[in-house]
């Protein structure tokens, strides 16, 4: 498969009917998922590896890693609508992937890597803070968004649940208009990716 071929796939990928703005729910571009996903999978970081997706939403990160080779992949949200479309989602895209309706916090188990898109913090403070400390309970290896603004914040968090941000980039998040206050038709927003690790 080429980088443009699972781009491909993804934008076949249903996004979510009814997004809840308290839940910051924001569809991951198909663009931006193949790409941060292609360059976690050419480091040899997906195939054959137990990969958890916090914060699922439609799913497009965890589906994207299942195509691209991953052994196991664990789908988790809060809402139980966004579920029903991961799970919609993976079985057009033709692949097995485990889901989980539940709130980050009472998340159990272990994997190899986790790559999420988690609420930023917008709408609710702090919001982001459960998934970075569940993510490094879960996996030794993150691979997280957030808000460019909050990168000082961030790096605090992550080294106070036991972690180090190892690398991050800034990239272009394009956000649809899905919310009642958007007035643009695709409005951009800086996010930056990160890859943080347990200390």
């Amino acid at each position: 498969m080429r980088k443009k071929d699972l781009e491909l796939e993804l934008q076949k990928l249903e996004g979510f009917d009814k997004p809840n703005a308290e839940l910051e729910q924001y569809r991951t571009p198909p663009e931006l998922a193949s790409s941060v996903l292609w360059s976690i999978y050419l480091k040899g970081e997906i195939s054959d590896k137990r990969i958890y997706d916090l914060g699922c939403g439609t799913g497009t990160l965890g589906i994207g890693a299942k195509i691209l080779g991953a052994e196991k992949v664990v789908c988790v949200d809060a809402d139980g609508d966004a579920i029903d479309i991961a799970k919609r989602n993976a079985d057009s895209a033709g692949v097995e992937v485990e889901f989980r309706t539940m709130d980050v916090r009472d998340v159990s188990g272990s994997g190899d890597l986790v790559i999420q898109n988690p609420p930023f913090g917008s709408q609710k403070r702090g919001s982001d803070r459960p998934f970075i400390e569940k993510s490094l309970e879960i996996a030794p290896v993150v691979y997280s968004f957030h808000m460019e603004e909050t990168d000082g914040f961030v790096r605090k968090y992550v080294e106070r649940c036991g972690g180090t941000v190892i690398s991050s980039q800034t990239v272009d998040f394009p956000l649809e208009r899905t919310m009642p206050w958007h007035t643009e038709n695709i409005e951009s927003i800086r996010v930056g990716f990160y890859r943080f690790e347990r200390s």
